[in-house]
């Protein structure tokens, strides 16, 4: 159970849609393996009083000369293999707990798949945090839809919901970066 890696993988190798070309058409269901997952990486947040948002870089493959000058101007951080601007955002802490408490809700997520019409995965926005001395990463893609928890059990990937994408989220609490 507490090993979220095997889950994840499962999602990857056996996606809920693997005879479509794309997945994000909504309303796909969290099978009971990813919702055990997905609860488990919500057991796992620990204490979230010290989270922090960074913003990541411009795409590196569909605004590659923009990405490219932000690492070079330097200013930044890797987490969990994405680059994102060193300095946090100033986000206020309740819209933090919002948005760890959106995904939270299992109707805030669908099950992963590949997307057609996506330049791949490249999270927006990370937020961050340590409990016991062990690091906790959300990351969320806008233009895939996805969320990606990293915690003590592995990392979980699953679709954001069109319930949670397009209300708060993306509106009010983590808006969508501007170009």
């Amino acid at each position: 159970m507490k090993k979220l890696l095997p889950l994840a993988l499962a999602t990857v190798i056996l996606p809920s849609c693997a005879l479509k070309t794309t997945c994000w058409s909504g309303g796909i269901p969290l099978r009971p393996v990813e919702e055990r997952a997905r609860a488990q990486a919500v057991r796992d947040y620990g204490d979230t009083s010290n989270a922090v948002v960074y913003r990541g870089l411009a795409h590196p493959e569909a605004d590659t000369a923009r990405y490219e000058r932000q690492v070079e101007e330097g200013g930044w951080v890797e987490i969990e293999g994405f680059k994102f601007f060193e300095e946090p955002v100033d986000v206020p802490r309740e819209s933090i707990d919002k948005v760890l408490a959106l995904y939270d809700e299992p109707d805030s997520h669908q099950a992963w798949g590949p997307k057609e019409k996506c330049a791949g995965f490249h999270p927006d926005y990370a937020i961050v945090w340590k409990d016991g001395g062990t690091r906790r990463v959300l990351q969320l893609c806008y233009g895939c839809h996805e969320w990606k928890f990293f915690g003590p059990g592995g990392m979980l990937l699953t679709d954001i919901s069109e319930k949670a994408y397009n209300g708060p989220l993306t509106r009010k609490w983590l808006k969508k970066p501007k170009s």
